[in-house]
C-alpha cells in the first residue's frame, strides 16, 4: 500500500488526454509527469518516460503490480475530479 502524501494535477483536456499528475510518496519521493487519459474502457495512466531512450517508449518509473497501479489511478482520478468541481 502506497503512502500518497500529495497529488498535484495540471488539467489539459485535449481529446482523451485529461492532464498531468505529480505524486509525492511518503513525503520523500516524487513521480512527476504521470499522464491521465480517459479511454473507451475507463481511465488509465501512462507513467513518465525515460528521456534518454528516444526510439521506443520506456517508462522511467512504474508500479510493479496491478494493486499499486490501481491505487495510483484511483488517487489521481479523485484529485482530477475534485479539481473539476472547483
Amino acid at each position: 500500500m502506497l503512502d500518497i502524501t500529495e497529488i498535484r494535477m495540471k488539467k489539459i483536456n485535449s481529446g482523451n488526454f485529461l492532464g498531468y499528475a505529480s505524486v509525492l510518496l511518503n513525503n520523500c519521493f516524487i513521480i512527476d509527469g504521470i499522464e491521465l487519459y480517459d479511454g473507451q474502457k475507463g481511465r488509465y495512466l501512462l507513467m513518465p518516460l525515460n528521456p534518454k531512450i528516444k526510439k521506443n517508449r520506456k517508462n522511467s518509473s512504474y508500479p510493479i503490480d496491478n494493486d499499486t497501479r490501481n491505487q495510483l489511478l484511483e488517487a489521481i482520478s479523485k484529485k482530477y475530479d475534485e479539481n473539476l468541481e472547483k
